[in-house]
């Protein structure tokens, strides 16, 4: 029977080479995976996928489709390892999730921008979502003021030629061109 060195050295080296190899996989996860562990929600990728889908729907049959992002600029940056942190993430989520229809997917972009790719749109609808989500993070900032302002871009998508990148690339600007508590809306 092989008994394995007990040498403290070797044994930090074998540690120090396993989480080496776990950070490793961490990043794969992180940029090949498309929902962010810590949350169970969208993380980029997989917001950026969604859209993709959206822009296969339209050139296969015409449908429009949209995104939509919500900066909160005054958020600190939440770690979903913190209980407390999680929450509020998965708070925002699902608020902007009750803003959205059931077959829109809702995700986080980065610490202060959650987004939501919207399918099937019907054509100049975009402010109705827009407009609902604003509504139910009213009534979560009022409750919630540490959460602090937000504010809204969308963007209809009426060509198939527009890449996912430069869909959520415009929003972002649209956010913080918005006014406090509302959206700025563009076609595209």
């Amino acid at each position: 029977m092989h008994v394995e060195s007990q040498d403290p050295a070797k044994l930090q080296a074998k540690l120090d080479a396993t989480r080496d190899e776990l950070d490793r996989l961490r990043l794969t996860l992180d940029v090949l995976g498309t929902v962010d562990l810590a949350t169970g929600i969208l993380n980029r990728n997989g917001l950026l996928e969604s859209l993709e889908r959206g822009r296969r729907w339209m050139s296969r049959r015409g449908d429009i489709f949209g995104a939509l992002v919500v900066r909160f600029p005054a958020l600190p940056r939440l770690d979903p390892t913190h209980a407390d942190d999680l929450e509020t993430i998965k708070h925002l989520a699902a608020t902007i999730g009750a803003g959205v229809r059931e077959v829109d997917e809702v995700g986080r972009l980065d610490d202060i921008t959650f987004a939501a790719s919207l399918a099937d749109l019907n054509p100049g609808a975009i402010h109705i979502v827009a407009d609902r989500v604003a509504g139910m993070l009213h009534k979560t900032t009022s409750n919630r003021p540490e959460i602090g302002p937000f504010h809204i871009g969308a963007v209809e998508v009426l060509n198939a030629a527009h890449l996912p990148a430069a869909i959520i690339d415009a929003c972002e600007r649209l956010a913080e061109s918005a006014k406090e508590g509302e959206a700025s809306i563009s076609q595209v």
